[in-house]
């Protein structure tokens, strides 16, 4: 398999998990903190920080603005104004 194909293997990964994380904060009108967006889509892991790949993917998606982060709470919500 050429690089090319990995990368684009890997590329379509990463949008199908943020599109998944999008879709679940829709439907969360609360929004949902790292951890529960990780269980919620069985992205923990047995690392330390179990849910580093919920939050290296949810702070990408809040600076893109198609999720937002909400300081009072402490949690991620969906953003009806996403382009």
């Amino acid at each position: 398999m050429s690089n090319m194909a990995q990368r684009e293997r890997a590329q379509l990964g990463l949008q199908y998990i943020e599109d998944a994380i999008v879709d679940l904060l829709s439907r969360h009108a609360d929004g949902m903190t790292e951890s529960e967006i990780a269980d919620a889509l069985g992205l923990e892991t047995d690392l330390p920080d179990r849910d580093a790949i919920a939050a290296g993917i949810v702070r990408l998606l809040v600076e893109t603005g198609r999720i937002l982060w909400d300081d009072e709470t402490r949690r991620y919500l969906d953003n009806p104004d996403r382009t």
